[in-house]
């Protein structure tokens, strides 16, 4: 086992215990956060992108993850890689945000419906919660796994890491910093110079994270309220984000 392996290994035992020592009373609104029962990766999402990949060139991070509903297919697909019966993950069309996810990622040059050796998925927060699927984010949910987050940054030590939304955006800078800069208009901010930010790693590198709006339907919306002239066809259309997008893809050419 390399050195990269052992390491994300000791991560996941890590923070699947720290959850497990987590009071369920220390709950936000009637939600708890708990570890996945299928899940032997740092987070659910790394089963579509990320198993193995170890050196990846791009980190995609989320916000946190929905209700894990054991009978889905989604888990079902999940548990038949544990077992080895799959090798990568099943693609079947997905929610909104995954297939808006796919055009996006096609901006870059990858099909995500395959697996890309080069890319590595993760949330912010690591566990899924006990009902629902999004809404009432609690800081301290972010607080608790900014240490972890950290820890697989340096493991993986990528190119870029990509931002889907502020609280993610904010708190991966965190996390990397320990310094928390609240940005106020967020669609101002993905448009503006400050953004991409560069992160300090410990291996004295550097990597850069670009912030962009979450490609769910909510935040879509929001990307199309404000920002730059011009129409769009809806305020479902993917057109400012795709803008966005091919910053990154301009970044990555010039960066080669």
């Amino acid at each position: 086992m390399e050195i990269k392996e052992q390491l994300y290994r000791s991560l996941v035992e890590d923070a699947r215990k720290d959850y497990f020592s987590r009071p369920r009373s220390s709950n936000f609104k009637g939600v708890y956060l708990t570890w996945a029962e299928d899940c032997q990766e740092i987070n659910l999402w790394t089963y579509w992108q990320g198993i193995g990949n170890y050196n990846a060139s791009i980190v995609l991070v989320g916000q946190d993850w929905g209700f894990s509903d054991a009978t889905s297919k989604v888990m079902q697909n999940i548990r038949d890689i544990n077992c080895g019966l799959r090798e990568d993950y099943e693609f079947d069309g997905g929610s909104p945000t995954d297939r808006n996810l796919c055009k996006l990622f096609s901006v870059l040059g990858y099909d995500i419906t395959k697996k890309c050796e080069d890319l590595f998925f993760t949330n912010f927060v690591l566990g899924c919660r006990s009902k629902g699927c999004s809404g009432n984010l609690s800081r301290d949910w972010l607080a608790s796994d900014a240490p972890f987050f950290a820890r697989l940054v340096n493991i993986i030590e990528p190119r870029v890491v990509i931002c889907l939304g502020k609280d993610t955006f904010e708190n991966v800078q965190y996390a990397c910093t320990g310094k928390m800069k609240h940005i106020n208009n967020f669609n101002a901010f993905i448009e503006s110079t400050q953004n991409p930010i560069t992160l300090p790693l410990l291996s004295g590198k550097t990597t850069t994270a670009f912030a962009v709006a979450h490609c769910g339907t909510i935040g879509t919306m929001n990307r199309n309220r404000s920002g730059k002239t011009g129409n769009l066809s809806s305020s479902h259309s993917l057109d400012r984000q795709i803008e966005d997008w091919t910053r990154i893809n301009t970044y990555l050419k010039s960066a080669t």
